[in-house]
């Protein structure tokens, strides 16, 4: 019984510690506050970037990140290849050359594929839809509030 005793000061000085590490890290993680999706401003193009995976499907992973007022989507596989990516500054967006589908991104305003397309990932500022077709995988990559 005095074991636990004496070691609780020691946890929980353990925990206050890692409280106070964490936190700043938690606001870093989300430049416009915490008010919309966790957005980190480093790890673009990584595999498994240190990011919030933005999708509960195991087959697909979607990171945003911000940096400098720019923010950015990056598509992976489960696999963590990166799949495609795009930028955007207010209502201004393009396709990063980045990802094995770079070549089958569009953006807004760009006709998509005439197929059935499937919702990856909505929130109010963008949207990804996945077009599977024989001739591989075709994305859109939509703004949805160009008021930034």
């Amino acid at each position: 019984m005095l074991m636990h005793r004496s070691s609780f000061p020691y946890l929980s000085s353990a925990l206050m510690v890692c409280a106070l590490i964490a936190s700043p890290l938690a606001n870093a993680c989300c430049p416009d506050g915490g008010g919309g999706a966790p957005k980190t401003a480093s790890g673009l193009g990584e595999s498994f970037p240190v990011a919030l995976d933005m999708v509960p499907d195991p087959a697909w992973q979607v990171y945003e990140f911000e940096r400098d007022g720019v923010r950015y989507i990056q598509i992976n596989d489960q696999s963590g290849a990166v799949r495609a990516a795009a930028g955007r500054i207010g209502g201004t967006s393009w396709v990063l050359p980045i990802g094995r589908d770079a070549d089958r991104v569009k953006i807004d305003g760009q006709p998509v594929p005439n197929i059935h397309g499937r919702t990856l990932y909505h929130s109010n500022d963008v949207e990804v839809v996945l077009y599977r077709s024989s001739n591989g995988d075709h994305w859109m990559i939509r703004t949805m509030n160009v008021s930034q």
